[in-house]
């Protein structure tokens, strides 16, 4: 114990209080301290203020060599090619059951894709993904006998499969000033042929839009270590908030690793990524999804070239930083505490594609697993991903949805929020806390948020 004389105890006293007056006043100020670091350039040196679409469909500026610039150029060009026309051996190669006959058809300019389902392919690309109770061998969603693991409800003979109907169940939020906000849930109608009665009552399926194509590269280089120390499965830190990696089937290696890519994380990798598009979506074989009644239809070059376009293309600046609204919402994003799933900053590792290694860039996730409670629940699992858990999606690009698709944006898995304001208000679970305070917010200040999260 340290005694203090009378003489003395005073000015300690008082040295104590100037203390944590300081310390409360630091605690106040630190979302403006945080939020002094220049964020413009989202993608580190990948970062580009090309216009629109071409940000992120041409190579990343710091692309430097004439080879490379090539290899990315031809790479978009198999990337938006249609694939209805092309044959192998005198046989097609696109299904015979497909969602979209091209990459690009979904992905619209690089971005989200188009809501509902449609008599021709050409305007389609929301997919269904389907499931039985318990895993494949892999740990992956056990397939559905007819089916497989995807309702592709287009055929090369012009027939649909499945008969998807896509419709809306509405539901009201009101805020605590009694503004309402009217919500949307997708509510989805189809028919396995060839099912038993039981076999059809315990179909998990899960609905899903295309998502935009940012920064991939940046984010498969991201080290292991390094999501460690974002997760917290056991919320050891009490913060309410449980991120956890989701360990999915590298098929390249046949060993568990990192997921990073898709709405549960279940792709660990650019290239598998793509693979498992073309056969889910498109219906074609590669080295890496095979099937043994079929030659291989996509070549490891077209594949090759694919990934690395992905990979190393250019990620949009923020804009309007300099903006008083877009300033005062980038504090309120992490004063009610966004930041602590949509981690601003992240750093690469080493990488065999120099153009991404040992970046520092600013994705606002944490590449974690998430649980977001039972509004959003889909009930079709992903390896360890519960239906309930998804991963934090990456803001960057946000701003930029209504640039690559003309048509009226839509957010989240499913695409039933319209506007950024009705994606925030579905959060719940781990991000109920968070939800809760953007409610209690003036609606000036919800305003100067989503106007920042436009920024992006």
């Amino acid at each position: 114990m340290i005694l203090i004389s009378n003489k003395y105890s005073i000015y300690g006293f008082r040295a104590l209080k100037r203390l944590l007056f300081t310390l409360y006043a630091a605690l106040l100020l630190f979302p403006a301290v945080v939020f002094s670091q220049d964020i413009t350039n989202l993608g580190g040196d990948l970062s580009t203020d090309r216009p629109g679409r071409f940000s992120v469909q041409l190579p990343a500026p710091n692309i430097r060599s004439d080879e490379f610039f090539d290899y990315h150029l031809t790479g978009f060009v198999e990337f938006h090619r249609s694939f209805a026309l092309v044959k192998l051996n005198g046989k097609k190669v696109l299904g015979p059951r497909f969602n979209h006959n091209s990459c690009g058809g979904c992905h619209t300019q690089n971005g989200k894709g188009k809501i509902g389902f449609f008599p021709r392919a050409e305007t389609s690309s929301m997919i269904v993904r389907v499931s039985l109770p318990g895993t494949e061998a892999d740990g992956s969603p056990k397939q559905v006998p007819g089916a497989g693991g995807q309702l592709q409800d287009h055929t090369i003979k012009g027939k649909k499969r499945y008969k998807i109907r896509l419709s809306w169940k509405k539901r009201i939020f009101k805020y605590p000033d009694g503004k309402r906000v009217r919500l949307r849930k997708p509510r989805l109608t189809f028919r396995i042929p060839g099912l038993t009665r039981r076999q059809r009552r315990r179909i998990r399926y899960s609905l899903r839009m295309a998502p935009p194509m940012v920064g991939m590269g940046l984010i498969e280089a991201v080290s292991e270590d390094t999501l460690k120390s974002l997760a917290d499965p056991e919320d050891q830190n009490g913060d309410g908030i449980s991120g956890r990696i989701n360990y999915v089937m590298n098929k390249e290696t046949g060993t568990l690793a990192v997921g990073r890519f898709g709405f549960k994380a279940g792709q660990p990798s650019v290239k598998q990524q793509t693979a498992a598009a073309f056969f889910n979506d498109m219906g074609m074989t590669s080295s890496l999804f095979q099937d043994p009644r079929q030659q291989q239809e996509v070549s490891d070059d077209t594949l090759n070239r694919i990934t690395f376009y992905l990979q190393a293309a250019g990620v949009p600046i923020a804009r309007n930083q300099d903006d008083p609204e877009v300033k005062a919402g980038k504090i309120l994003f992490q004063q009610i505490g966004c930041n602590k799933c949509h981690i601003i900053t992240l750093t690469t590792g080493n990488s065999s594609v120099v153009e991404v290694a040992n970046q520092t860039f600013h994705p606002f996730s944490d590449l974690l697993l998430h649980d977001m409670g039972r509004g959003l629940a889909d009930k079709h699992p992903e390896f360890s991903a519960k239906g309930s858990e998804w991963r934090t999606t990456p803001l960057w690009g946000l701003g930029m949805t209504g640039v690559f698709n003309k048509n009226k944006p839509g957010y989240l898995h499913d695409g039933r929020a319209r506007t950024l304001e009705e994606a925030i208000i579905w959060h719940s679970g781990e991000a109920k806390t968070s939800r809760d305070n953007f409610a209690k917010l003036t609606k000036d200040e919800r305003s100067q948020l989503i106007k920042f999260l436009r920024s992006l």
